[in-house]
């Protein structure tokens, strides 16, 4: 049976503390598949759900979702579930318990291992060593390929050389989405002499643009998901997340604050520990955010389908770590919220994704009854992060162009209606709102859109990410009622997420 290593699981006051600080689902789950946990708590448990899906014995109706997917035939469903839901889990624990590269020796008192899932894009270790005696440099990349030469990086056992190097994979083996580039020469380092020694548990995780909310967000749900494939299902924060970023280069982190949803400490960095050899108890090399197939970048998911267990789960957990509520639905009302694009020039001079008539779609929605309209432009230096996902999740109907803010699509209650004005013909956040479950729009008619060329590019002058648009008024209304019908649908139904 294949140990979990980075969380330490029993039953104690600071677990009992951790759980406390999940959704009562997250808790249930937990005194199902933990009876010791039972009564530490002020919830009754539930007959359901009862495990995650990904579990041994876990039957679909009590699991966490047993209603999604949806809309989509059998043969797609299941395609779905493996692809972009908890199926996902599933399969990469297969691979993990089947991939040792790392086998520890019976008779050694430190039993070094470490087991990986395919192409190392996610590996759980104990007892691990690094040598970072690397003279310093100024010219490293963030991520550099073959950082650690042999002797650098291994472990007190036996290691499978073969079944490492099957794992190359031509320009997949590092970067942002991979591992084996950093792992290539693990080894068998029977004495390690440590400089340091880290008894906590440690994440390493590449991070990906931290001025990007898409980018930074599959970073942060690939986190979660390592959390899930490491078997830490208390979610306990007493870990350390350590950034494997080798360069001098300044990382401009705009969504600082949602650390905190996953570990109490400050994000260390791998650079901190330079010129010290570097003993681990436990660690794991985390899921990266452009993995082939990853999530949810990259993913392949099929046409039809929508509602991810494993996205509503994210969602949920992250909401709650961060303190934030729900404070609808408000009889009679519906709320909007219209996202603007900031209209800071770009290197070039130029700004482009504007709406040229975006005053009169105000008042459209202005003068449509029972709405409660709300304009706003998601900065760091004017709006918290917490106040922004707060505003997104307490929004029926948010409208935005294509861009990295419709990421906060993942944050909308299950009613709502996810509606991209224009998609610049890219499906990115149609995918994200159909993992979360909710209802996802966009402008299908040319001959009601006016675009206006915002600059020239000589390698992608068609590329309608650089074009401003004009949209008809009529046509938006159209749209904008359909999706107000929609929301008024949905909350006529019983939602257990109510």
């Amino acid at each position: 049976m294949l140990a979990r290593h980075v969380i330490l699981i029993v039953c104690s006051v600071s677990v009992v503390r951790c759980y406390n600080s999940l959704p009562w689902e997250h808790i249930n789950i937990a005194e199902h598949q933990r009876p010791c946990l039972q009564h530490k708590f002020n919830q009754t448990k539930k007959d359901k759900p009862k495990c995650w899906g990904y579990e041994a014995g876990c039957d679909e109706l009590s699991r966490y979702e047993p209603r999604w997917p949806r809309d989509c035939e059998t043969h797609e469903l299941w395609r779905f579930w493996e692809q972009g839901d908890f199926g996902y889990v599933r399969n990469r624990l297969n691979e993990l318990e089947q991939l040792q590269i790392c086998k520890p020796r019976k008779n050694d008192v430190t039993k070094s291992s470490m087991n990986c899932t395919g192409r190392l894009q996610f590996c759980q270790a104990r007892d691990i060593f690094l040598d970072l005696r690397h003279p310093r440099s100024t010219k490293w990349p963030r991520h550099p390929d073959d950082v650690l030469m042999a002797d650098e990086v291994g472990g007190n056992c036996d290691v499978d050389k073969e079944a490492l190097s099957r794992q190359y994979t031509q320009g997949l083996n590092g970067g942002l989405r991979a591992w084996y580039s950093e792992l290539r020469h693990f080894t068998d380092v029977t004495d390690p002499q440590c400089d340091l020694f880290i008894d906590k548990p440690v994440v390493f995780m590449k991070l990906d643009q931290g001025n990007n909310m898409y980018h930074k967000f599959c970073g942060f749900f690939n986190l979660y998901i390592s959390m899930h494939v490491n078997g830490s299902l208390d979610f306990n924060d007493d870990f350390m997340i350590i950034n494997w970023d080798w360069s001098n280069v300044p990382y401009n982190n705009y969504f600082e604050a949602s650390w905190s949803a996953f570990s109490k400490h400050q994000v260390g960095h791998i650079r901190d520990w330079f010129g010290k050899r570097v003993c681990f108890k436990s660690a794991v090399f985390s899921f990266l955010p452009r993995m082939l197939l990853g999530l949810f970048y990259n993913a392949m998911l099929g046409e039809n389908c929508s509602g991810s267990g494993m996205m509503k789960s994210f969602s949920q957990f992250f909401l709650h770590r961060m303190n934030v509520t729900q404070k609808g639905p408000i009889p009679g009302k519906i709320r909007v919220t219209f996202l603007q694009r900031s209209t800071k020039p770009d290197y070039l001079g130029k700004v482009y994704r504007q709406i040229v008539n975006e005053k009169d779609l105000f008042k459209v929605l202005n003068n449509i009854p029972g709405f409660q309209v709300k304009v706003v432009e998601y900065h760091q230096d004017t709006m918290s992060f917490k106040d922004q996902i707060s505003m997104s999740h307490n929004s029926d109907i948010m409208i935005g162009m294509h861009g990295a803010g419709l990421t906060h699509f993942l944050f909308l209650p299950p009613w709502a209606v996810a509606f991209e004005l224009y998609n610049c013909q890219a499906k990115c956040y149609r995918d994200l709102a159909r993992l979360r479950g909710v209802r996802h729009m966009t402008w299908s008619r040319d001959d009601k859109l006016t675009t206006h060329n915002a600059r020239e590019r000589e390698r992608d002058p068609e590329n309608r990410r650089y074009w401003n648009f004009s949209f008809d008024l009529e046509e938006f209304r159209r749209l904008v009622l359909e999706a107000r019908d929609y929301v008024l649908q949905e909350l006529g139904r019983v939602h257990t997420e109510l």
